[in-house]
């Protein structure tokens, strides 16, 4: 399944999270199609596929201290205006 997590962190952990970023590993069953991060908001953002909610876990759980994970489920526009 396809996921978008943006990610609000608070502009004194900075540092941190971008340490953290450099050394992050996703864990092997996820496919990461992108990373962003969205210049002077304090966030990030990825898109990735996972096939369920412990991996989702396995994404957000070391972040947790520094700022709010937020996850949702997407599909392409083209996919969802097929659906009836």
């Amino acid at each position: 399944m396809l996921f978008v997590l943006w990610y609000q962190f608070e502009p004194e952990h900075t540092h941190r999270v971008v340490e953290l970023w450099k050394h992050f590993q996703f864990p092997s069953d996820v496919k990461v199609h992108h990373r962003y991060v969205l210049i002077g908001r304090h966030m990030s953002v990825a898109v990735f596929e996972a096939d369920d909610e412990k991996s989702v876990m396995r994404i957000t759980a070391p972040f947790s201290s520094y700022g709010v994970a937020h996850v949702a489920p997407a599909m392409p526009i083209e996919e969802a205006i097929k659906v009836q």
